[in-house]
């Protein structure tokens, strides 16, 4: 029994002997890291190291699938003022987008400008999707998977669903709707060229080293709302999880947002695990409810508020109560995996990690010791009787 072991299993919705506590704090680690704000006690360390001392199981992303620019496609990167600017270039015309970074501690880039502002852009896109292709790519697995040991999972995260790649990345939410609407054909011609290109990319995976393949949806009930999610998210879910299960992976959604008009959709969409549950008070899902109605149908990996890791959300004493609360309500049913919804922020308090950690611990030997107990109590019974 180890780390590696006892997290896939949670995953695949088997009984566990632990609970596992997997902080995803990547945000946190790269932002502290450019600005020298790492805690003294952490200074100098890997993020795996971190991860590591603070009892957590270690979440590690890796790319092994890369998409390939066909050589017609031409990509400038451009600064201007406080603006990067990205160019792309093919012979039936130039997409532009534009990128501007914050002013605060966290430097976050934003996008200004989306590349298709118009119908007249999307022969552009399209052009780009039809030109290029999916390559596998194993080397970064390859390397994580030696350094993360049996101490967590790497997996990789994948393109999202068409619609949502569209609106989310392409054109912008508003714009995209509206988009849809008055141009139903071009934009479904969009949708089919990305779908082709994705389900090649999940076919890939497949025959890749990667026991979990997640995806890149940020999935939202206030974006993707359930008439939406029906008719894109689950047939493209149904078909990559099918790529995915041939190939003996476990297939994941990234799913942050507000879900609780999704909840009762989510059994039959497909997919194996929801990665990054965010409950109330940042969204109105209540994780003890939400774990009754999936556990044995999809695992779970979520049920911590980002806000509760800083100052501002509540004291450490209150967070304490929170996962001790959490724990004793759901931390014994199968396919749940205690994490983030959706990552450790950049300004949290990070001591906090550390005491869900502690919290856990003590969850686990607690948990050691019932069963323990109750492996004692046949033999007991026998010598009674």
């Amino acid at each position: 029994m180890n780390t590696r072991s006892e997290y896939l299993k949670a995953l695949r919705r088997e009984a566990t002997h632990t609970l596992t506590w997997a902080p995803n704090f990547d945000w946190w680690y790269d932002v502290n890291t450019a600005n020298a704000t790492i805690p003294a006690e952490y200074r100098g360390m890997t993020a795996h190291e971190i991860s590591r001392a603070v009892g957590g199981a270690i979440w590690q992303r890796v790319e092994i699938v890369r998409w390939v620019a066909d050589a017609s496609v031409t990509t400038e990167n451009l600064r201007q003022d406080d603006l990067g600017i990205d160019i792309t270039h093919t012979p039936v015309g130039d997409l532009r987008a534009a990128w501007q970074q914050a002013s605060d501690f966290s430097r976050s880039w934003v996008c200004v400008e989306h590349p298709v502002k118009s119908l007249d852009d999307l022969p552009a896109l399209r052009y780009t999707l039809e030109a290029g292709h999916y390559e596998l790519d194993t080397r970064d697995y390859d390397r994580q998977r030696e350094e993360v040991g049996d101490d967590g999972i790497v997996l990789t995260c994948l393109p999202e669903v068409p619609f949502i790649r569209f609106a989310k990345v392409d054109v912008g939410y508003l714009q995209a709707y509206y988009l849809l609407e008055d141009h139903p054909r071009e934009v479904a011609a969009i949708l089919q060229a990305y779908e082709r290109n994705f389900l090649e990319a999940y076919r890939l995976a497949a025959q890749g080293p990667c026991e979990v393949v997640s995806n890149n949806d940020n999935m939202d009930q206030c974006t993707c709302p359930p008439d939406y999610f029906q008719r894109y998210a689950v047939p493209f879910y149904q078909q990559t999880a099918a790529s995915l299960h041939a190939g003996g992976k476990l297939a994941q959604g990234h799913w942050c947002g507000q879900l609780h008009r999704l909840l009762p959709l989510m059994p039959a969409c497909g997919l194996d695990i929801i990665e990054a549950m965010t409950p109330y008070p940042m969204s109105q899902v209540d994780m003890p409810a939400a774990m009754e109605l999936l556990e044995g149908k999809i695992a779970v990996q979520g049920g911590i508020p980002s806000i509760y890791m800083c100052e501002q959300g509540c004291t450490r004493d209150e967070l304490a109560c929170y996962i001790e609360d959490l724990l004793d309500k759901v931390g014994h049913r199968r396919g749940f995996v205690l994490g983030m919804g959706d990552n450790v922020p950049a300004n949290a308090d990070f001591a906090r990690v550390r005491l869900i950690g502690e919290i856990v611990a003590a969850f686990n030997k607690q948990r050691r010791r019932g069963e323990e107990e109750s492996d004692e109590l046949p033999s007991i019974i026998s010598y009674l009787i």
